[in-house]
């Protein structure tokens, strides 16, 4: 569905992701459902509303809401080309990982030292936080060395009216295809992670680092969502279209 049918009117058949990508604004709607709009993003709003067994009309009257509050800088992501939202995912989204999970890394282990033999789930939090920085680096890596630079590549290769080589086709399907499924992957060790923090909401004992470590979990999972919606949901199908 365009992003012209979309603005006339949000229907259950569109995909989530592709109500996000036209209003990120959707996002906190969703967020509010529980409904992933990142990693699950490509099924359509009935689906993932009979998923989670809600009235898919409740949902809807709460997104067309949004359609007076669109802003253009949201809008915008549908219209920059793939090589300006490459420097704008590097530069915003994997600068803020690598700067954040040193920082929220020392957290938890602080609170998994102290408070992990009254709140046990904070040791478990602490091990799936280490999971999830080794693949998060692993997968930024692999992105900035191979997937972005082949997509860049191609898009230019287009626009001069050059051949793209079968053996170009189809290493950026492998890339896209790898890339998505590390996105899932770090999508579910952050939902197991919220679960065990009871939606990174701390006790009533907790201390000033405890409560800091939630809230920099909690900013951490709206910065990956809206990091992986950014790539599946909007530059990963500019690359499709390469190909």
């Amino acid at each position: 569905m365009s992003s012209n049918n979309i603005q006339n009117s949000i229907t259950p058949e569109a995909t989530v992701g592709e109500i996000v990508a036209y209003n990120f604004n959707a996002a906190s709607v969703f967020r509010q459902f529980d409904i992933d709009f990142c990693c699950g993003g490509g099924i359509s709003l009935q689906e993932a509303c009979e998923k989670k067994n809600i009235y898919v009309d409740e949902i809807l009257s709460e997104l067309n809401k949004l359609e007076s509050i669109l802003s253009a800088a949201e809008e915008n992501f549908l219209a920059w080309e793939a090589d300006y939202l490459i420097d704008y995912i590097i530069k915003k989204h994997h600068t803020f990982v690598r700067h954040k999970t040193d920082e929220i890394g020392a957290y938890s282990r602080k609170v998994a030292s102290v408070h992990g033999e009254r709140h046990p789930e904070n040791i478990e939090i602490y091990y799936k936080f280490t999971e999830l920085t080794l693949e998060m680096m692993a997968h930024l890596q692999g992105e900035e060395d191979v997937a972005f630079p082949l997509i860049s590549e191609i898009s230019k290769k287009r626009k001069r009216g050059e051949e793209v080589t079968k053996s170009e086709i189809s290493e950026l399907k492998k890339q896209l295809t790898l890339m998505v499924n590390e996105h899932e992957g770090a999508g579910s060790l952050i939902a197991e992670i919220r679960e065990l923090s009871n939606h990174f909401t701390p006790p009533d004992d907790a201390c000033a680092t405890y409560s800091i470590l939630y809230q920099n979990l909690d900013a951490f999972e709206q910065d990956l969502h809206r990091h992986i919606h950014l790539e599946n949901n909007i530059l990963f199908k500019k690359a499709e279209e390469l190909i």
